[in-house]
């Protein structure tokens, strides 16, 4: 079991996170659980227990009132401070999802937003530590792009019921 600590919360931030416990529905449960880690010094499974919330987005909310007090959790933060990505390097992922990658010498015949983004983190072409998949999508998506998911058909299935039943 992970322990994941939460700094002190000060009296205004106390007084803030329970204004929004009382006033806005959307982050109600993300300062419910600021309040629980830091207020009541439950731990995270304590607080799945009580909220029914994944430990993950426990600990998410948990760091991101660490790192930026109360504003850190409404959801529309300002990114501006991190990853920028230049318009050459955008170029540049757009050029590398139009070519096949066996092209450029890969093992896989056609790209996931993840294959790109790894391509990209291992070819430095973005001077941070790298760059998401969603960023990719992103930036796809701007470009005017149009992202398609693989899918995978494994064979036919011996069910005689099997093209009625896949038609809806």
């Amino acid at each position: 079991m992970r322990y994941t600590p939460i700094r002190n919360i000060s009296e205004e931030e106390k007084r803030e996170l329970y204004d929004l416990l009382d006033n806005n529905p959307d982050i109600k449960y993300r300062a419910k659980i600021v309040l629980l880690a830091g207020e009541e010094g439950y731990t995270v499974p304590e607080i799945r227990e009580m909220t029914n919330i994944y430990d993950k987005t426990i600990r998410k909310w948990i760091h991101r009132f660490n790192d930026y007090g109360v504003k850190g959790i409404f959801t529309q933060m300002d990114y501006s401070g991190m990853i920028k990505i230049t318009d050459k390097a955008r170029n540049e992922i757009l050029r590398i999802s139009s070519t096949n990658p066996r092209e450029i010498g890969l093992k896989f015949s056609t790209w996931s937003l993840r294959s790109i983004a790894g391509y990209v983190k291992e070819k430095k072409l973005i001077k941070e530590d790298g760059i998401s998949h969603t960023a990719i999508r992103d930036i796809l998506i701007e470009k005017g792009v149009e992202w398609r998911y693989s899918k995978t058909v494994l064979g036919k299935s011996k069910d005689p019921d099997y093209d009625l039943k896949k038609a809806y």
